[in-house]
This record gives C-alpha cells, sequence and structure tokens, in this order.
C-alpha cells in the first residue's frame, strides 16, 4: 500500500506541474509563470521574507530565488525594504499591485481545482481535503524546525 500512495504522490506532483504550465494564464491579463507565481504566493500568504528563508522555505537556490525576486521587483510585484531587526538584510514584501496579480492567478488556479473536483460530493472533497491536510501536517512535522528569519 505505501508503494501505492508514494507512486501515486510522484505522479500527483508530475501532473499538477505539467497541469499548471498549460493553464491559459495570459488569459486573465496579468498571468504568471509557475516560479513567480510560487514565489509571490509565499510572500503575499506569509511575507515579508529575507530571501535567504524564502529560498529555504521554497526548498531552492538563492540565486534562483534571487533572480526571480528581482523579476518580480521589476515587474513591481514585491518591493524591497530594510530589516527592522537588522539593517544589513532586507525584506521582500508584496506590492498593492502585486496583491491584485496573485489574487487574479490564484483565483484561477482555484477555479481549476473547482473544475477537476466539480463530480465530486462534497463529503468526497471534504474527506479529501482533511485527509491532504494530514499527509502536509505529517510532512510538515518530519522536517527540521528552520530558525525564522523573518
Amino acid at each position: 500500500m505505501h508503494e501505492e500512495i508514494g507512486r501515486e504522490v510522484g505522479r500527483f506532483l508530475r501532473l499538477s506541474e505539467r497541469l499548471f504550465a498549460t493553464l491559459k494564464w495570459n488569459e486573465a491579463g496579468r498571468g504568471l509563470e509557475r516560479p513567480a507565481y510560487l514565489l509571490l504566493s509565499r510572500i503575499a500568504v506569509d511575507g515579508p521574507f529575507r530571501l535567504s528563508a524564502l529560498a529555504a522555505d521554497v526548498s531552492l537556490d538563492l540565486s534562483t530565488v534571487s533572480r526571480q525576486v528581482a523579476a518580480l521587483e521589476t515587474a513591481g510585484l514585491i518591493g524591497r525594504y530594510p530589516d527592522p531587526h537588522d539593517r544589513r538584510a532586507s525584506l521582500v514584501e508584496v506590492t498593492e499591485l502585486g496583491r491584485e496579480v496573485f489574487a487574479e492567478n490564484r483565483a484561477q488556479w482555484l477555479a481549476t481545482w473547482e473544475e477537476l473536483l466539480a463530480d465530486w460530493t462534497p463529503e468526497q472533497r471534504e474527506e479529501f481535503a482533511a485527509l491532504f491536510a494530514r499527509l502536509n501536517e505529517s510532512i510538515a512535522q518530519r522536517l527540521p524546525k528552520e530558525r525564522d528569519a523573518r
């Protein structure tokens, strides 16, 4: 049974990446590619972040995150501000434009999930959400605790 679950989790990860890539983001007017959406969503939901903490949070190399954040900053979706606890460091925080763009992209992503689960009963959706949350919590508890650098 564990082998089947592992295989399905891997399949889910691959298919969800492919699904995200097929969405018609530009039809929304201000669509984001997956890496930009990932970072903007983390900053919008749980920011502000130091770049090092953001990189650790999304399990990406700091140089990769730095390049993506620079592009988001150039687009006016995030801004950098001095860290009040350490003036040598900076924090990245979502701008008002960034909040709007994130909300548009998130709405499209959630609409896709609503469509995918349309033929599930409310009880099935509720059970799946509870089990998926339980799996995520089990994964989170297994991970090493990191110092919060936000």
